[in-house]
């Protein structure tokens, strides 16, 4: 082999892996910061470490353990579209986005924007009647749930915040794989553990995901629970005691709107079957995997000053309303 063919076979493979290099780091900006870890003691939510949201007007709109950035956006219980313009510290400023082209008030979840069958597995989110059952699909639906940090736990439930390898997070997926089951969802609910709970969890979970999404499922749900003030999920419906929950949409993602049109079916099908328990949705910076899928979110499920069994009881009800959107 002559100077000039080794040349180029060593210019070949010296591009090849600055490329390499270059989607790797470009993989990890786009990856926002892990929620911190408590300390395994009895701290209290309010001594945690969260971002307060407030409108112009000086109202907190949100409380929340997810790394804040500028232009992230939060849609409130009320559809109200905000988005981040000023942070400062553990504050941050938020105006309202578009009122009358980007709220969710006018939109009802039975006629909500849905997946044709080619993004998604075995078959399309499909459109409702008004005589849908929440109590069985047809035809078969699966999902996958997965956990990115599993060692998030409920203080008042196992004393502690964080438990390495076996946080109550996992019970809380298992409760909604139970809920989905009993409506003949399938689902494949994985236990791989993916700590330690840093910036690189994301990248960690990614495999996981990246082998469950070989099921082609008709979504895909990566199961948390919040850092906040109890009261920014403690809520009482119909006089049960149960935890809120929130979506999240990463958008940095080329899936992002059909990410957060699915995030605001779910939203529309609660508020309509349990109003009062979706909190919202949080359209923050980073991809969290959702570039993998179409019908891919995250599902907040309380703080940790909240007990397990108030996450289960708001979780449960969450599988109502995704039971709804997936049937007939």
């Amino acid at each position: 082999m002559d100077t000039i063919s080794k040349r180029y076979i060593w210019i070949f493979f010296i591009i090849m892996i600055t490329a390499m290099a270059g989607a790797y780091l470009g993989n990890i900006v786009s990856t926002p910061e892990s929620k911190p870890i408590l300390p395994n003691d009895n701290i209290t939510a309010e001594a945690a470490a969260y971002v307060t949201v407030r409108d112009t007007e000086g109202n907190v709109i949100l409380e929340t353990g997810i790394p804040v950035y500028e232009e992230d956006e939060y849609i409130n219980e009320n559809n109200i579209h905000y988005i981040i313009i000023s942070i400062e510290g553990s504050n941050a400023v938020a105006r309202v986005k578009d009122e009358k082209n980007d709220s969710l008030q006018n939109i009802e979840w039975k006629n909500a924007g849905v997946l044709n069958k080619s993004q998604t597995g075995s078959g399309a989110i499909a459109l409702l009647d008004n005589n849908v059952s929440v109590q069985a699909v047809d035809p078969p639906r699966h999902v996958i749930i997965y956990h990115t940090h599993t060692d998030e736990s409920y203080t008042p439930t196992s004393g502690q915040a964080s438990e390495a390898g076996k946080g109550d997070v996992l019970q809380i997926g298992k409760a909604l794989t139970d809920a989905l089951n009993k409506a003949n969802i399938s689902v494949s609910h994985s236990l791989n553990i993916h700590e330690p709970h840093d910036i690189n969890a994301y990248h960690r979970s990614r495999r996981t995901l990246t082998q469950l999404l070989k099921e082609r499922p008709d979504a895909a749900f990566d199961i948390h629970r919040d850092s906040a003030p109890k009261s920014a999920y403690y809520t009482t419906i119909n006089g049960v005691d149960i935890s809120r929950v929130m979506i999240v949409v990463g958008r940095s993602n080329p899936n992002m709107q059909s990410n957060l049109s699915y995030a605001k079916t779910i939203k529309a099908a609660a508020d309509e079957i349990h109003p009062g328990l979706m909190r919202g949705i949080f359209i923050g910076k980073g991809d969290y995997n959702q570039d993998l899928y179409p019908t891919a979110l995250i599902f907040e499920v309380g703080t940790e000053s909240i007990s397990q069994d108030l996450a289960e009881n708001g979780v449960r009800w969450l599988a109502e309303a995704i039971i709804a959107i997936m049937g007939r």
